[in-house]
């Protein structure tokens, strides 16, 4: 359409008509407004923070499914009424066949109708438009299939939870993605293959993907009492195939992955660089929570499986460190000799390590490897629907979340990040140098602060894993790794024969 249709939706007619459709997965209720909206669709898996089961409908995403077109004598038509239902049963249990449920209505005496298809244990459901003679009263031989209002919120913290709510169109290769939207909204709109168009928040989608490709797409984003809106609005040629896939449902990855139209590209997996690892661990953790089914012990063991995959760059690292450590009398003495001259200071000092054969910058191999790990494990705990609500023990209850114990004067306390913090500071003394002085005491306070205040917010999965793995370090520093004698090397006392 040339203009945008209102989101809110209509009073219906009090002859508006609800069909029930139950799989083992939702329960939905389609409205005969539109012709098949969704009234509803509750997700059976999926618990709100309430307790009570996810919907991912409410009242401004009520209006959904609407078909508009602009007529011959170029009126903005949308089909915003009751549509009859071709169907005297009011539900429809989808436990092993494929159900169908149809609306049809009349424009200017020509029927449109709408046929939906259920499937047993999918999330799945097939839409199939029929139009009677539609170049006698469509122009262009077009038509748009929108959803307006984009989904429910679920979270319990919806401030973080907004900052995900989305509207998408996938044209071509290319992404199409307003902006955060403001007042008074703001649209991206192109024409060309449309392979799908979406609404998402944090852990739910719902997308409208054409089995022929669309002619263009829109979306639509606007804020309204702080809270985001996404319309979007598919263009299909009224020649192609007027079918659609339309998956409602969680943003698992697997699933997602399965419908082979890069509808993953909606998914937040962090940087293009660290994806991988993201990927490889969110793999990894849910293969291991098969045989462990909890997710807290998965992240302990997955902690050490990690430590031992670093063993050797580690071991490195640490005895590098007690070799500077065991230099700084030397280093030292060399600061007295050259305080005055830097350049000499320097020098000297490089000499020291080659005679020494000691590498200052030993210890920054492994801490660098590290950091793709935590990167990918803060944007999987943060983002990743397998880790929504999943326990550890006691008051740690949604790894995805951080671990408040309690909230005084309105300060959340949480536990793990202190946790974190002091094995950091362990770690970080057990690595500092004798008589580094005062710089290297404030340095080494202010990390550990930095830090805790960092991770505070944190989901309490990174966390955990981050406590542990420090942990494991401290233990493999101080017990593990013998203490350096530093020698010599042979071609040095070889060189001092001569």
């Amino acid at each position: 359409p040339e203009t945008f249709p209102q989101t809110t939706k209509k009073a219906p007619p009090n002859d508006e008509k609800f069909v029930s459709i139950n799989n083992s997965l939702y329960n939905a209720t389609l409205s005969s407004y539109n012709g098949g909206s969704f009234a509803s669709f509750i997700l059976k898996a999926f618990d709100r923070h309430d307790s009570t089961l996810v919907n991912l409908i409410d009242l401004p995403s009520k209006n959904n499914m609407s078909i508009s077109f602009v007529s011959l004598d170029g009126e903005n038509v949308r089909l915003e009424n009751n549509w009859r239902l071709l169907s005297s049963r009011r539900s429809f249990s989808v436990r092993s066949k494929q159900q169908n449920v149809s609306f049809e209505t009349l424009y200017r005496g020509y029927k449109i109708r709408k046929t939906y298809s259920f499937y047993p244990e999918s999330y799945k459901i097939v839409l199939s438009l029929t139009f009677d003679s539609p170049e006698k009263y469509i122009s262009r031989g077009e038509y748009v299939l929108s959803w307006f209002g984009g989904l429910a919120s679920s979270e319990k913290n919806k401030k973080d939870e907004l900052t995900y709510f989305k509207g998408y169109a996938y044209l071509g290769d290319e992404l199409l993605e307003p902006g955060a939207p403001n007042e008074t909204g703001s649209s991206e709109k192109q024409s060309g293959n449309t392979h799908w168009t979406a609404v998402k928040t944090k852990y739910f989608i719902s997308a409208l993907i054409p089995q022929s490709p669309g002619s263009g797409a829109e979306v639509f984003g606007k804020t309204i009492n702080k809270r985001p809106f996404y319309d979007t609005h598919l263009r299909q040629d009224i020649k192609s195939s007027n079918k659609f896939d339309i998956y409602c449902g969680p943003l698992e990855y697997e699933r997602i992955l399965a419908l082979g139209v890069d509808l993953e590209k909606t998914m937040n997996l962090g940087w293009v660089i660290f994806r991988p690892f993201g990927r490889l661990i969110t793999w990894s953790l849910t293969k291991m929570y098969a045989i462990i089914p909890n997710y807290g012990v998965v992240v302990i063991v997955f902690a050490f499986l990690v430590k031992i995959l670093l063993n050797p760059l580690t071991k490195k690292q640490f005895q590098s460190t007690k070799k500077m450590q065991a230099l700084q009398p030397q280093i030292q003495r060399i600061k007295e000799k050259y305080k005055n001259d830097p350049q000499k200071l320097n020098r000297a000092q490089m000499a020291l390590f080659k005679e020494k054969g000691v590498n200052p910058m030993g210890g920054c191999l492994p801490l660098l490897l590290q950091m793709p790990i935590l990167i990918s494990f803060f944007t999987v705990f943060r983002s990743t629907i397998e880790f929504r609500g999943a326990p550890f023990f006691g008051w740690i209850t949604d790894l995805s979340s951080p671990d408040t114990i309690t909230t005084i004067a309105g300060l959340p306390i949480n536990v793990l990040p202190f946790f974190m913090g002091i094995t950091m500071f362990l770690q970080q003394k057990l690595m500092a140098t004798p008589g580094g002085g005062n710089q290297q005491k404030m340095m080494m306070y202010f990390m550990n602060v930095f830090f805790l205040f960092l991770f505070y917010t944190f989901p309490s999965g990174l966390n955990l894993y981050y406590s542990i793995f420090n942990l494991l370090s401290i233990i493999q520093q101080k017990y593990l790794t013998p203490d350096e004698v530093v020698s010599t090397p042979l071609s040095a006392k070889l060189k001092n024969k001569k």
